[in-house]
């Protein structure tokens, strides 16, 4: 009888348990939550106020970040093989250059940090090697002001684009290093991710919109 009650006990911990994991996972935190409504909260703010200080458009900004990390505010790491192989190549001297990278620059760089710069970080996804460019540490492009520094270098390589409204190029060369091709043929990863970049940004503008005749 003892034992009976006893596992009668364990089952209903272990359902109690159990029930408690699932519901973990089946919702899990606002930190890992993507979508619109999620990217307003986590970075709207934010991105508006580093925007300004760039002059360049804050739904952009936004769009970028849903097309690159949908939103969330906790966005994992990408390691990218192929750019480790080059930094690799680059560091013992088999090429030249990496993206105006020379060998000197990664001769002090261990494999584990290497393996670092061939990652992608942040809502926007700038990858390790970014930093260099910077003239920062990697982890001031992973910390706190993450936000800054990767809009910072977004505006040093294609901020121009952005002031002049060519938002098609501009995503394009978020994504594939290039402005949109004249034959019309996207080269980036999704071929709809300037679509959907533009698509994302008329969604932002019109909240945007909706938000100040409220104030108004």
């Amino acid at each position: 009888m003892k034992k009976l009650l006893f596992l009668l006990i364990y089952i209903v911990i272990f359902a109690i348990i159990s029930s408690m994991v699932y519901k973990e996972y089946k919702n899990p935190t606002n930190d890992t939550k993507g979508g619109f409504d999620m990217a307003l909260i986590n970075y709207r703010k934010e991105v508006d106020s580093i925007a300004k200080i760039f002059d360049l458009s804050p739904d952009y900004l936004m769009a970028l970040i849903m097309l690159e990390s949908s939103g969330r505010k906790k966005v994992p790491v990408r390691f990218e093989k192929r750019i480790y192989k080059q930094l690799v190549l680059t560091q013992k001297g088999k090429q030249a250059t990496f993206e105006q990278i020379g060998t000197k620059t990664l001769e002090p760089f261990s494999k584990k940090e290497l393996k670092k710069l061939a990652s992608s970080y942040g809502p926007f996804q700038i990858m390790g090697y970014k930093s260099i460019e910077l003239g920062i540490p990697l982890a001031k492009l992973t910390g706190k002001n993450h936000l800054y520094w990767a809009i910072r270098w977004i505006n040093s390589n294609y901020g121009d684009f952005i002031r002049n409204k060519e938002f098609k190029n501009a995503f394009h060369i978020h994504n594939a290093g290039k402005k949109y091709p004249a034959n019309g043929k996207p080269e980036t990863f999704n071929p709809e991710y300037v679509s959907k970049g533009l698509e994302y940004m008329n969604y932002f503008k019109n909240h945007s919109n909706s938000r100040n005749k409220k104030l108004n």
